[in-house]
Parts: structure tokens; C-alpha cells; sequence
């Protein structure tokens, strides 16, 4: 096994707060806003499709559709923090989930909804490129693999606290309250990175040391990196199985096991809750083995043995199946993470990388509920819980071909 090389340690901001785990932990706060936007769905979903009287192929449009603004600002996410800086792009993110969800909550009919949808996906796309940018130049590759892990539970953590919450807010306030709780956190989190996260000296970037317009080769060298768009593709296949499972699996037990929409929903949560506990786990492991290569090859290969036994589980079996697919696949956004930098070579192009990766990740994102939402519709929940097997194993093979160093 190849040990890392160790670049040179990146330049820091000295217009940033000096310690660098610090603004770890604002930059996590302010992911949470997008996370948990996106994740307000699943918990509600049978209300929602009772609501606007949506069948399960259309409803699954309200975690799709928060993708595909994402998908077409991959790219231009990442220019435009090459252009503003990270803290210029990051107050646009919060501004859009903070308009997104309002509207949201306003909707009075399915179409209002989904274009809410739309807008909420905008900040998610920036703050996805934003935020892993920021970390990539405040920590060494010594250190990147934990700060990444820890980054890394911005989206199960932000989604477990919409599985917790969601149920009780939608009791006394009805869907609509679920909205306005994400409106208000986006807020708060929007005044903590106004609070402590500045722009450096010098251009108006933000970035202490921004590639420059000549430097826009160096952007297409990134384009073209073979590896990187492998790991891309790896990001694809995970959050295509992931987020169809998390999103379907508390409709499938509402409604084929019969548990309560509060139990489906804190059942479910179990998968996001390991994936915290895992994320920093793999950052650990991968910085200690010197390799990221392992911590993305192997959890797609075990998931995909563990998805078909969804349709077979019983309540109380699908709460260990969800709790390993949960701590299995918190394995994997670390190691895509820490790699997707890496690989381009240059701390500084680390926000064009990730624009890279959230090709990716927002197409995953996309078709796994709208998939597996038409597989339901089509041929039942076991055809669909088996459809996630093949793309599980693609990922996993998109891992192997990939030369991460």
C-alpha cells in the first residue's frame, strides 16, 4: 500500500481566526443549514403526498429537484468562488436556502414547492464547494483527513436533526413548521459566519492566495483529471443508494410495517447518527494507513449486499440494517473528500475540485429518490430496494480504477 506524500503545508489567512479547528466548526454550523434543508422531506413525506395529493414517483421530485440546481451550479460554484471568495459565495449559499425555504413554507400548491426546491438546491451547490475549499487551505494532508471526516457529518447530522425534530414541529405546526425551522437556522448560522469568518488581505477574493486568471490552465488541467471525475462518479453511485434509502425508508415503514411516522422517522435516523460516529472515524483511519483509496472501495461493496434485505426486514431487523448501512457508508464522503483534493495537486484549486465532485454528488442525489420512488410506483419495494445493489457495486468499481495518492 502507497503511503501519502505530504505537500507542502497551504498558505493560511491571516484574516481568518487563527485556529484553524475553530473554523472547522463554523464552516460545519453553516453546512448543517443546507443538510438539513434538503432532509426536511423524508420525515414528512407521507403528509406531504397526503397534503398535495402526490403519488410516490412525484413526490420523490422534492429531494430530486433540491439537486438539480446543484447540478448545473457545480462548475460555476466553482468559479464563482475563484471570482467572490468564500466569504462572499458563502453569505449568496445561506441567502438562497434562508429564500428557498420561505417560499417554501408559503407554497400553497405542488409546483411553488418544487421551484422552493429549486432555489434551496442553489445554496446547497455553493456551500458544497465552499465549504471543503476553506478547510483545504487551513489544514496540512497530515491533519486534512480528519478535518475532512469532520466536515464530513455536515449531511447526516444536519439530516438527523430534521429526523428527530420534524415529526414533533409538523405535530403543532403542521409541514409548513418544519420549513420555518430551516429558515430560522440558516439565519442563525448565516450571523455565525458573518461573525467570525473573514476575508484575507488583499483582493477582494477572500482567498489568501487566489489562483490568478493565468492560472486558468491550471483550472482546465482540473477538468481533465482523469481521477477526479472517477471519484466523482464514485460520489455519484453513493449518493444515488444513500439518499434514496434514507429518503424511502420511513415511507416504506410507515407504510408496509405500519410503525407510526414519529417511529419511522427516529428509525431511520439510526442510519445518519452512525454515519456521524464515522466520518471522523474514517478521517482517522485514513490519515493513519496513509491511504484513501480503502476507505471508498470497501463500504460500497458490503452496501451493496445489505439494500436487498430492506423489503425483508422486520421493524425492529431494519433498525440494524439501517444502523450498518449508516456507519458502513459514513466511510466513504471522507475519503472522497480528502481525495478529491488531493489528487489536482494544489490546495488552491480545492474549490474547483469540489465542483468537480458535486457533479456528482448532486447527480447521485437527483435520480436516487426519483428512481427509486418510480421503481416503487412500478414494480413494488423489494424491485426497488434491489436496484440499488448494481449502482452500489459500479461505485465501488469507480474506487478501484481510481489512483488516489
Amino acid at each position: 500500500m502507497q503511503k501519502m506524500t505530504h505537500p507542502k503545508e497551504p498558505p493560511r489567512s491571516e484574516g481568518c481566526l487563527k485556529s484553524p479547528w475553530l473554523i472547522l466548526i463554523i464552516v460545519l454550523l453553516t453546512g448543517i443549514a443546507a443538510s438539513l434543508n434538503q432532509f426536511k422531506i423524508p420525515p414528512v413525506m407521507p403528509l406531504l403526498m397526503e397534503a398535495f395529493s402526490q403519488s410516490a414517483g412525484r413526490a420523490g421530485l422534492l429531494m430530486s429537484l433540491f439537486a438539480i440546481t446543484g447540478l448545473f451550479l457545480a462548475l460555476p460554484a466553482g468559479f464563482i468562488l475563484q471570482k467572490l471568495g468564500y466569504r462572499n459565495t458563502g453569505f449568496i449559499a445561506l441567502s438562497s436556502l434562508i429564500l428557498g425555504s420561505g417560499i417554501g413554507a408559503l407554497s400553497k400548491g405542488m409546483d411553488i414547492l418544487l421551484t422552493s426546491r429549486l432555489i434551496e438546491g442553489a445554496g446547497m451547490s455553493l456551500i458544497s464547494v465552499v465549504a471543503p475549499a476553506i478547510i483545504a487551505m487551513r489544514f496540512t494532508s497530515e491533519k486534512r483527513g480528519k478535518a475532512m471526516g469532520i466536515w464530513a457529518v455536515w449531511v447526516p447530522l444536519g439530516s438527523t436533526i430534521m429526523f428527530v425534530l420534524a415529526p414533533s414541529l409538523a405535530g403543532y405546526w403542521g409541514w409548513q413548521g418544519v420549513w420555518w425551522f430551516g429558515v430560522l437556522y440558516a439565519i442563525c448560522a448565516g450571523f455565525l459566519f458573518h461573525l467570525f469568518i473573514h476575508p484575507g488581505p488583499g483582493p477582494s477574493s477572500g482567498l489568501s492566495h487566489p489562483a490568478p486568471a493565468k492560472d486558468l490552465m491550471e483550472l482546465g488541467r482540473v477538468l481533465r483529471n482523469r481521477n477526479l471525475w472517477l471519484i466523482s462518479l464514485l460520489f455519484c453511485c453513493f449518493n444515488f443508494v444513500f439518499i434514496a434509502f434514507v429518503t424511502w425508508a420511513p415511507t416504506f415503514l410507515h407504510q408496509v410495517r405500519h410503525a407510526s411516522l414519529a417511529r419511522a422517522s427516529h428509525l431511520v435516523s439510526v442510519t445518519t447518527i452512525l454515519t456521524i460516529v464515522a466520518c471522523p472515524t474514517a478521517g482517522w483511519i485514513s490519515d493513519k494507513i496513509g491511504s484513501r483509496k480503502s476507505i471508498c472501495l470497501i463500504p460500497p461493496i458490503l452496501m451493496a449486499f445489505l439494500f436487498p434485505l430492506g423489503s425483508l426486514a422486520s421493524e425492529n431487523l431494519f433498525l440494524l440494517l439501517a444502523a450498518a448501512i449508516g456507519f458502513i457508508g459514513g466511510f466513504v464522503p471522507t475519503g472522497v473528500f480528502s481525495a478529491g483534493v488531493e489528487v489536482v495537486g494544489d490546495e488552491r484549486l480545492g474549490g474547483m475540485a469540489m465542483a468537480v465532485i458535486q457533479i456528482g454528488q448532486n447527480s447521485g442525489m437527483l435520480l436516487g429518490p426519483l428512481v427509486f420512488g418510480w421503481a416503487v410506483e412500478s414494480w413494488g419495494w423489494q424491485a426497488a430496494f434491489w436496484t440499488l445493489t448494481p449502482v452500489s457495486l459500479l461505485g465501488a468499481i469507480a474506487a478501484w480504477i481510481a489512483r488516489m495518492k
